[in-house]
């Protein structure tokens, strides 16, 4: 008889090198159920110092099983043998080692051994021979040309010392615990009550690990590629949970209640998944299309996308409105739909997409909130407000929106930049902030943006076509192109931005609705 393995935890150590080497070739792979990658490059130099330092970075945590798991990512490919392992915490450190050995996909760290200072490698540290690439110095070959150059210097000795420590780096020894034996299940609840660095596991990371758990499989080949696709073409503001929320309402749209994902048959997910996904490229085409917008730099939440597709899957394109849900789009974010309460929101939406007039459904839920004509306060915030960042872009671009110096379009740019109309610099240093709101921006090319000096608004302002200015609602009274009249010419533009606003609403929305 043969007994069965009781599960057990191993404790070891691992060299950072050896951590490395194992991610590369396959012997520790990335669960389906794992996060993506989300750390910014500038936590590389932080995570290179600390280690440096000799500062603990906290234990990793493998899962060895015989049981058929499925991996996040096909790159570094999966070694199947009895060597190895799956990574259920230390992701987001792994990887970035493992970029940072190789100084590339955005994780170039330099060090200056005079300074003792990691950086992310940039214009200035490439001009200056004393910031040497880490990744260099983690190559015997590399590092000998470095030692070379060192050898007629008068620090030598003192640099040469602190470059052998970044190289000890490598020889970290990093505990390590595996669990061995433990059921799939086990591996996805150890996953999910993980802090890694700090940092809470987000609602889309459980999310994501639960329907991983029950839907082995679909996050990797249906999730994970259509979310790439969607974020390469600039809609980098969905996310999985974003796609979850619709896929939920197309495979239940009668519920009264949601039911999470992975509390369906797996044949429910994959025939929504399907026509969440037609949905969904229908929505990111209706925003080309109506609001001229190709990524989402100026639209700010994945969340206001959500109603889109789920419109989008109930009603066929004869039957849907693509100007009305452009202005319900427009009004949304003027309102800061779910800016607040995100959740509470989405829900309500989703249930006002099942009646027979949904846009008339979802208008009142706004107007529950507020009035829906903009007024001239609505664009008096800094740039950090986001909703009052796309009624200016709405406002203007119902105006023709032209750029300031070619006179060409806006719409449908993927590089395009906001202006001070005012320029900054010229504000007295105290005042200087009050120059960062959107009554004061304008949209142009992010290539002439570098182009533009810091000549006085009543000076290029007069070099400009009043047909331009007029197109991004900016008052063509001269007298209010100085920096001591700056009040005045941003009272009189809010306004000008809220009546083509309110115009542009009109024009989209039946009065029914208004």
């Amino acid at each position: 008889m043969i007994m069965a393995t009781e599960p057990r935890l191993e404790h070891q150590t691992f060299t950072v090198k050896q951590l490395v080497e194992d991610y590369r070739t396959g012997r520790i792979v990335i669960p389906e159920f794992q996060r993506e990658y989300v750390w910014r490059p500038s936590k590389a130099p932080r995570l290179i110092d600390s280690l440096y330092r000799g500062f603990p970075i906290s234990s990793f945590l493998l899962w060895q099983s015989t049981e058929e798991t499925r991996a996040r990512r096909g790159d570094p490919r999966p070694q199947r043998s009895a060597l190895m392992n799956w990574l259920i915490d230390g992701q987001q450190r792994i990887i970035t080692l493992s970029r940072t050995m190789s100084g590339d996909e955005g994780i170039d760290v330099v060090f200056h051994p005079d300074q003792e200072e990691f950086r992310l490698a940039n214009a200035a540290t490439r001009q200056d021979h004393n910031w040497l690439r880490v990744s260099d110095l983690w190559d015997d070959n590399m590092y000998r040309k470095v030692r070379h150059n060192l050898d007629s210097s008068r620090n030598a000795e003192r640099q040469e010392a602190r470059l052998d420590a970044v190289r000890r780096i490598l020889d970290y020894a990093i505990p390590v615990v595996r669990m061995v034996d433990h059921s799939f299940d086990n591996a996805v609840n150890a996953f999910t009550r993980i802090n890694t660095l700090g940092v809470r596991l987000k609602a889309e990371d459980i999310e994501s690990a639960q329907i991983a758990a029950r839907h082995s499989g679909f996050i990797a080949d249906e999730v994970a590629p259509f979310l790439k696709s969607l974020h390469q073409q600039g809609f980098r503001r969905l996310n999985v949970m974003h796609l979850f929320r619709a896929c939920a309402f197309v495979a239940k749209p009668d519920g009264r209640d949601r039911t999470p994902l992975h509390e369906m048959k797996r044949r429910e997910v994959l025939s929504a998944w399907k026509t969440t996904e037609k949905a969904t490229e229908q929505a990111t085409g209706l925003i080309r299309s109506e609001l001229g917008l190709v990524n989402m730099d100026i639209l700010w939440s994945g969340a206001l996308v959500v109603p889109l597709i789920a419109i989008c899957a109930m009603m066929s394109p004869r039957q849907r409105d693509s100007k009305e849900l452009a202005g319900w789009l427009s009004l949304a974010a003027l309102c800061h739909r779910y800016s607040g309460s995100s959740e509470t929101a989405l829900d309500q939406d989703l249930r006002a997409c099942r009646s027979p007039d949904p846009i008339g459904a979802l208008l009142t839920n706004l107007r529950n909130v507020r009035s829906l004509t903009a007024k001239p306060k609505d664009f008096s915030g800094s740039l950090a407000d986001r909703g009052g960042l796309l009624a200016l872009y709405v406002a203007c671009m119902n105006r023709g929106i032209l750029d300031f110096y070619t006179g060409g379009k806006v719409l449908l740019q993927r590089n395009v930049d906001r202006h001070h109309i005012l320029p900054r610099g010229q504000f007295p240093e105290k005042k200087r902030l009050t120059a960062d709101n959107i009554a004061n921006m304008a949209f142009i090319a992010g290539d002439v943006n570098k182009s533009i000096g810091q000549t006085g608004p009543e000076v290029y302002l007069k070099t400009i076509n009043p047909r331009i200015l007029k197109s991004q609602c900016i008052p063509t009274d001269s007298a209010l192109w100085r920096i001591d009249q700056a009040e005045a010419f941003w009272r009189v533009r809010r306004e000008l931005l809220a009546d083509s606003f309110n115009e542009y609403i009109r024009k989209l929305l039946p009065q029914r609705h208004l």
